[in-house]
């Protein structure tokens, strides 16, 4: 009687799995779009910001970016970080700091 078990979705993952489709695609509009649903419903997490923020990013949103990985650095728990937010986090720091311009001089 064990025959196949229907997995049911909620309407967040949805939206994250599609975004993470239409990303891979270089849909990076698209794929912003439906990381932001995902969190509108409920799907708040390090992973669905870390996601957001690399869509940002690919679309010169840097700013935005930084947020958005930040704020998936405040959703981790102690002892389940994920290094590839730490490493993307570091890299756009790194990006950013080495385009500013230089202060003028006095």
């Amino acid at each position: 009687m064990g025959g196949p078990v229907a997995v049911v979705k909620n309407a967040a993952t949805q939206q994250l799995e599609f975004g993470v489709k239409v990303a891979l695609k270089g849909s990076w509009n698209e794929a912003a779009f439906r990381f932001q649903r995902a969190i509108k419903l409920g799907g708040e997490s390090p992973h669905v910001y870390n996601n957001l923020a690399v869509a940002q990013e690919s679309l010169g949103q840097f700013e935005q970016a930084r947020g958005s990985y930040e704020k998936a650095l405040s959703l981790e728990k102690a002892g389940s970080e994920d290094p590839r937010i730490h490493e993307n986090y570091e890299r756009l720091i790194n990006f950013l700091n080495s385009n500013r311009p230089a202060p003028a001089a006095p």
